[in-house]
């Protein structure tokens, strides 16, 4: 049994970031190799979020300390119960950097487990961070699910479908977008930006979403809660937007997408480089004309060719990812 410990705070949700779709789409895999699988929350009861994740095990406990007995190995997702465990337990650390002040409290939450981080330059900020040599920092790739990857484009209209499905989060480059957007070269019928609302469920989100109510350069979206209606809503769409103006540990989306046939706008900070299916362009990070330069440039490369798209889909597999996480977890 492998159980992927959620941390403290917000139960597990469907559509709110990358950790949730990384840590589903790994038990989704572990369970069809025939490995039993779970994600674990605590004092969260039945409303730890195993209403959006029907097909994976849900197990609730009400205190850290049942931790101390339960079989298997632990995975801690991003944070760790300081309680001791049955067998060597690993962290996998899908979040940014944390303030200096929290170093010692990381500190605590590795001490004599498996770390591992999601990307190569996540890695080697991560070692530099809590003062560990970067060997011993297990690297586990993120994936896109195989459905973007076999999901069917529909036929693409005149105009150039725009999206952005990032968080509603200053951090991710939404106050980019919009800047963007009031620049005369956007203010054009052959754009169609949607925006998706993401991250309501939390104060930032909310607070966003209610500014953009009205918004007249925008369509605004409701959230995919499932990899299958994500996949389809990039189906639909010729470029994805990822401006974040902090450094993303790696970004699960821009693979995604690409795997689903569109191109990618990004930000050359953080991990976002290291996600180049061949589909993306990089441009300067809290720029609104390096966005629209980025824009142009993804229009007059075209639109994927079937060649393009069938090698973006071999790369960043699941398989691969799953693979790579037993072989850091020391499991056959």
């Amino acid at each position: 049994m492998i159980s992927f410990v959620w941390p403290p705070g917000e139960p597990m949700l469907a559509g709110t970031g990358g950790s949730e779709t990384y840590t589903a789409g790994h038990v989704r895999e572990l369970l069809r190799r025939g490995i039993a699988a779970q994600v674990v929350t605590i004092g969260h009861g039945t409303n730890d979020g195993r209403q959006d994740f029907s097909d994976i095990p849900f197990v609730n406990f009400e205190q850290p300390s049942a931790l101390e007995k339960l079989p298997g190995t632990i995975v801690f997702v991003n944070k760790a119960y300081m309680v001791p465990t049955l067998k060597k337990a690993a962290i996998i650390l899908h979040c940014s950097i944390p303030k200096q002040k929290d170093k010692l409290r990381y500190q605590g939450y590795i001490a004599g487990k498996t770390v591992i981080a999601t990307s190569i330059y996540s890695g080697q900020q991560w070692a530099l961070y809590l003062d560990i040599p970067y060997s011993k920092i297990e690297i586990v790739l993120p994936f896109a699910d195989p459905v973007y990857g076999n999901v069917r484009r529909l036929k693409s209209p005149r105009k150039t479908r725009i999206l952005y499905a990032g968080r509603l989060h200053p951090e991710k480059g939404i106050y980019t977008i919009l800047e963007m957007m009031h620049q005369s070269d956007m203010q054009s019928a052959d754009y169609q930006l949607r925006i998706v609302l993401a991250g309501l469920h939390v104060d930032v989100g909310r607070e966003i979403a209610r500014m953009l109510r009205g918004y007249p350069y925008a369509q605004l979206i409701q959230s995919r809660k499932t990899v299958q209606s994500m996949a389809e809503l990039l189906a639909k769409t010729d470029i994805l937007l990822m401006p974040s103006v902090f450094a993303e540990p790696f970004g699960m989306l821009s693979i995604e997408a690409q795997h689903a046939g569109c191109r990618v706008v990004a930000s050359n900070v953080g991990g976002l480089p290291e996600t180049n299916c061949g589909l993306l362009t990089l441009v300067e990070a809290r720029s609104p004309l390096a966005l629209i330069t980025g824009i142009k440039q993804a229009i007059a490369l075209g639109p994927a060719t079937k060649k393009q798209r069938d090698h973006a889909a071999g790369l960043f597999t699941l398989d691969r990812s799953v693979t790579h996480l037993l072989a850091a977890l020391k499991i056959e």
